[in-house]
């Protein structure tokens, strides 16, 4: 199946977190093969189309970072069941140091799966937490989540405190210590964004839970303190950018084990050579059957034959460029731009196509255009000449070998695609406008509004015989993205 999330990155890019997840009923070394196809309807004042906007713009905008799916877990689970797989396999990786001190791979990886799987499990419990209806219930689960959040962090903490004074290397106490600091910094993260959710949407329920919220709060805080951590500050001139700095390393540190090595290049190279020499030879016979002509009428060494053999070759030469550029549209319809290999710890597991072209209004899908959802009075004015772009994805996995990639259960892959679009705002009005005033006993009072414009993705995703379409709407004026539906 293929699962889509979205949300607004920074003030100029829109996410889409697409996972490709494997069918568990299949064979062990059968392939799953997933589709995707998007497309962008753009509004006709932006002035975007093909001669503005090419391939290579729309790859530059375009940033995707692949990764596993990270495996999930509850969290109560994860804080109470010591046989759980991540449970387990910290431990006994960490105990196998004592054995080989300086075999770590294994040790590492553990670490670092523990570490983002606690993350997911922190930020599930969060999700869940909060969306709960019943003031008694979320009461209970506030209490728990406090209490398991700090069994995950005292669970590495425990296995550490075992090994640091016996046969480790000084890398196992820094892997150990990177990994604490990490949890650490999420575990923080999430139960202030749970305070601050009760404190400014349930102040009443809050008020019988601060205590419990400061107490775990501020001894993880006084816990860091102690190690030497970096910790927030109020009165930071800096804006606490050392802090900020430092907790993305971590998160990349923590996280790498989940990146899948790529090599990406263009999937065209061969096709666009057919396609170029079949243009150079049609224009070749043009050429060359216009020498026969000219010298049949005119004879060798002549002024008019060698004029005309001038003029055909010049008329070659324009042949030849305009049917590469009909050769190469046609083609790219049918053929995708780069290819991408996904391999894990040299272990090869997939590949991805993509492919980018503008397309006619009249050759989107029936079903993309009844998502599209025009109103009539759009469509009657301009919607014959809305920009639409299609951005084609095709992704196979080899489920075998994904298995033997990691003794964790991995179900697929993340591609994580950033957008931005500042060459679609580029052009847009002013986004304030006046508009027709109130006039009362206290007299005029100007309204203004405000020019927001719509840029909608149409997914159509494709997995195992099933198609599922899905739409997301992106409000933006200038200044950046204002909301997305």
């Amino acid at each position: 199946m293929i699962d889509l999330t979205t949300k607004i990155h920074d003030k100029f890019t829109i996410e889409f977190k697409v996972g490709f997840n494997t069918d568990d009923t299949l064979k062990p070394m059968k392939s799953d093969d997933f589709v995707m196809n998007t497309w962008i309807f753009v509004p006709n004042s932006l002035d975007i189309n093909a001669a503005k906007y090419s391939k290579e713009d729309f790859y530059r905008d375009l940033k995707s970072d692949v990764r596993l799916i990270t495996p999930t877990y509850a969290l109560h689970d994860l804080a109470n069941d010591a046989q759980l797989l991540p449970n387990r396999s910290l431990a006994d990786d960490s105990h196998d140091l004592l054995i080989a001190p300086d075999d770590i791979l294994d040790f590492v990886h553990s670490v670092k799966m523990y570490c983002a799987i606690a993350k997911s499990a922190f930020r599930d419990a969060y999700r869940n937490v909060t969306a709960i209806d019943t003031a008694e219930a979320r009461t209970r689960e506030v209490g728990l989540y406090l209490e398991d959040v700090s069994k995950v962090l005292l669970r590495l903490r425990g296995i550490y405190n075992e090994l640091k004074d016996k046969n480790i290397t000084e890398r196992t106490k820094e892997v150990f210590a990177y990994a604490d600091e990490f949890l650490s910094n999420i575990m923080a993260e999430y139960t202030y964004r749970l305070r601050d959710h009760f404190r400014l949407h349930l102040p009443d329920e809050y008020a019988l839970m601060e205590a419990r919220f400061k107490a775990v709060l501020l001894g993880e805080r006084a816990y860091r303190q102690s190690q030497g951590y970096l910790t927030v500050e109020a009165d930071d001139p800096m804006g606490n950018d050392d802090f900020v700095f430092r907790a993305s390393l971590l998160k990349k540190f923590a996280e790498s084990d989940l990146y899948l090595s790529s090599n990406k290049r263009k999937n065209t190279f061969v096709v666009e050579q057919i396609v170029y020499s079949a243009a150079a030879g049609v224009a070749m016979i043009f050429a060359t059957m216009s020498s026969f002509f000219f010298q049949q009428k005119y004879g060798n060494f002549t002024l008019p034959f060698l004029i005309a053999l001038v003029i055909s070759y010049m008329f070659k030469d324009r042949l030849k460029d305009w049917l590469r550029m009909v050769f190469a549209k046609h083609v790219s319809q049918n053929v995708f731009d780069t290819r991408t290999d996904f391999s894990i710890k040299g272990r090869h597991i997939g590949w991805s196509k993509d492919s980018f072209d503008f397309i006619d209004s009249d050759k989107v899908l029936p079903e993309v255009m009844q998502l599209r959802n025009r109103i009539p009075l759009f469509a009657e004015v301009s919607g014959k000449d809305e920009k639409v772009m299609l951005f084609r994805k095709k992704v196979q996995l080899w489920r075998g070998e994904l298995g033997k990639a990691s003794p964790f259960p991995l179900k697929g892959i993340n591609d994580i695609m950033r957008y931005n679009i500042t060459e679609l705002v580029r052009k847009m009005d002013n986004p304030e406008l006046p508009l027709a005033g109130t006039w009362d006993d206290k007299g005029y009072a100007p309204i203004v509004g405000r020019k927001i414009y719509r840029i909608t993705f149409v997914f159509q995703f494709v997995f195992e015989g099933q198609t599922e379409y899905k739409r997301v709407v992106v409000k933006c004026d200038r200044n950046g993205i204002v909301a997305v539906e």
